[in-house]
């Protein structure tokens, strides 16, 4: 393989983790209910005196109708969700929704950072090697590129890309399209990272980049794809790139 000029990742389950929280009884959970009840404060009208159990309630209800767009590989940005929502109860809140995104954000699940990705980019970096990320994801892209450079200090992406920025999902060939005209490279010197074959491996690979499929330990791999180079862990991945010298 040709040493790339830049490698973009995928975000999620690639670059970060969302972990479970643990409740009382030891059980693992992703829930919203923990930031709905945060956002109870900010609430300065709501005449049918909803709790935030039935606020959540509504909020799950609606994302799951919302969620027939992203199976058409459309995007819809989490703040216009949120509006649907609490327009919808007749709640007035005293923050922009733009605030009510980062609390459901930073209060729905424990986000970390994946195995070995902060070693991997040391390496990378030190190769002189180029990167970024293009990521399916419903929260706003300024939250993920905060989140990264939070977690993972020593990246130098030159761009984040996010689906919700854009109104479209992965495998669409059109984030792959604007992230190598944003590379300012020839698709052949660009490598993907992801971690769904379909979505991130043939998705990029139909552009012309390079795909590597990072087998996440969360997911389940019964075939790869061909003409798709697999790795079980960061390690192969420098070792991939030091071979290609």
């Amino acid at each position: 393989m040709k040493l790339p000029k830049m490698i973009i990742f995928d975000a999620g389950k690639t670059l970060i983790d969302y972990i479970p929280k643990v409740d009382f009884n030891g059980t693992l959970y992703l829930s919203t209910i923990e930031a709905t009840e945060k956002l109870m404060e900010y609430i300065i009208s709501n005449p049918n005196d909803y709790d935030a159990q039935t606020i959540d309630k509504v909020n799950n209800e609606i994302f799951e109708k919302f969620g027939k767009c992203r199976k058409e590989l459309y995007e819809i940005n989490n703040q216009v969700i949120l509006k649907t929502i609490f327009d919808l109860l007749n709640i007035k809140l005293s923050i922009s929704y733009a605030e009510v995104e980062r609390i459901i954000w930073e209060n729905s699940a424990n986000i970390v950072p994946v195995d070995g990705i902060i070693e991997a980019l040391d390496a990378i970096n030190k190769l002189g090697i180029r990167t970024a990320v293009i990521s399916n994801l419903d929260f706003s892209g300024y939250l993920l590129e905060e989140r990264l450079n939070d977690l993972l200090p020593n990246n130098q992406f030159e761009f984040v890309i996010a689906s919700s920025d854009y109104g479209v999902r992965k495998p669409q060939p059109l984030l792959f399209e604007i992230g190598i005209l944003k590379s300012g490279l020839d698709v052949k010197d660009i490598w993907y990272v992801g971690d769904k074959p379909n979505v991130d491996a043939l998705g990029s690979q139909s552009v012309g980049m390079t795909p590597i499929l990072y087998k996440s330990k969360r997911s389940v791999y019964e075939e790869i794809p061909n003409g798709v180079t697999a790795i079980d862990d960061y390690k192969e991945l420098i070792e991939l790139l030091e071979e290609s010298v």
